[in-house]
């Protein structure tokens, strides 16, 4: 799983480079055994050629490099098991358990690593995902 999550994490980076107002979580499934790269929004994930060709070449080497794993891209879902969550380009989190490799392989130095172009308009969204308010 080392492997495969370095290689996700380096292409994950590039893509926060990449993209402006690109969103990327990624979580590997230790039930399932996926590795899960939530993508959004919408406007990048099927509206943005460039991406959905750099998603095609990700899927494909992927699957090259690493024949017996599973990879999931898709757009955020409750459904998805990102407990486990490694690499959060809104929260500006990448698992500190990863900063050895991340530092040694992507050339990130710090936990709080997020290119300045990562940002996503619906934030508060994101944030609240699991929150809950109770009204009096």
């Amino acid at each position: 799983m080392m492997k495969e999550t370095i290689f996700l994490l380096k292409t994950l980076k590039e893509w926060c480079d990449r993209f402006d107002g690109i969103h990327v979580r990624y979580a590997y499934d230790t039930t399932s055994e996926y590795h899960i790269v939530e993508v959004d929004p919408e406007s990048i994930r099927r509206g943005n050629e460039q991406y959905q060709k750099a998603e095609l070449v990700l899927w494909t080497e992927f699957m090259e490099r690493y024949p017996d794993s599973d990879l999931l891209i898709c757009e955020p879902s409750k459904a998805n098991n990102m407990s486990n969550c490694l690499f959060d380009s809104v929260l500006c989190l990448a698992s500190e358990v990863w900063m050895p490799f991340l530092s040694d392989y992507i050339g990130v130095s710090s936990v709080s690593y997020l290119s300045k172009r990562s940002s996503y308009s619906k934030l508060n969204e994101y944030n609240n995902i699991y929150d809950y308010a109770l009204a009096a």
